[in-house]
């Protein structure tokens, strides 16, 4: 009954994963600061990524970098494999502590990007870590969003499949 019981969930978990609604900038709770940062509190049930480029596409800003803390469940993460040249996913359904999320808001083809790194804390203190895909917060997710002067962009990286990476960095 336990197995079965622990096999319910699994599905009711992934199956909430799937079903991802879109974000829009009035989902969202943010203030901008006097300094010209952001603090954006996402709640329990929110994405994590798709909340991001929301905010992107609302404030059209050129860039930014991104740090937070608090906590998600039904995360994937990625983890690139040089020799192969792919990224290898893996899921994590139950919540876990966000320690650390470090990234940068941009651009790539005309659209809003994430480029997100995460350190995760299990129940039993183990700590997992990698690319974030996308993640549900499960309690609480406070991210400080400090804006760039000049542009964050990307494109297709030639030498690696699959990596979007910033383009030729010019002095203006």
């Amino acid at each position: 009954m336990k197995k079965l019981l622990t096999l319910l969930f699994i599905f009711a978990s992934l199956a909430s994963f799937a079903q991802v609604k879109p974000v829009t900038a009035a989902d969202l709770d943010y203030r901008k600061d006097g300094n010209g940062s952001y603090l954006l509190v996402l709640k329990r049930g929110q994405p994590l990524i798709a909340s991001l480029n929301a905010f992107m596409a609302k404030e059209k800003l050129p860039g930014a970098s991104i740090s937070g803390l608090g906590a998600v469940e039904n995360v994937e993460i990625a983890y690139y494999d040089l020799v192969k040249k792919k990224y290898k996913y893996q899921k994590f359904i139950p919540s876990m502590e966000v320690l650390s999320l470090n990234g940068n808001l941009g651009t790539f083809e005309g659209a809003p990007i994430v480029h997100a790194h995460v350190a995760l804390a299990d129940s039993n203190y183990v700590v997992r870590g990698g690319h974030v895909k996308e993640a549900l917060v499960s309690l609480i997710l406070e991210i400080t969003i400090v804006p760039t002067t000049k542009p964050i962009t990307r494109e297709w990286n030639k030498e690696f499949d699959e990596l979007r990476t910033i383009t030729k960095l010019k002095e203006e």
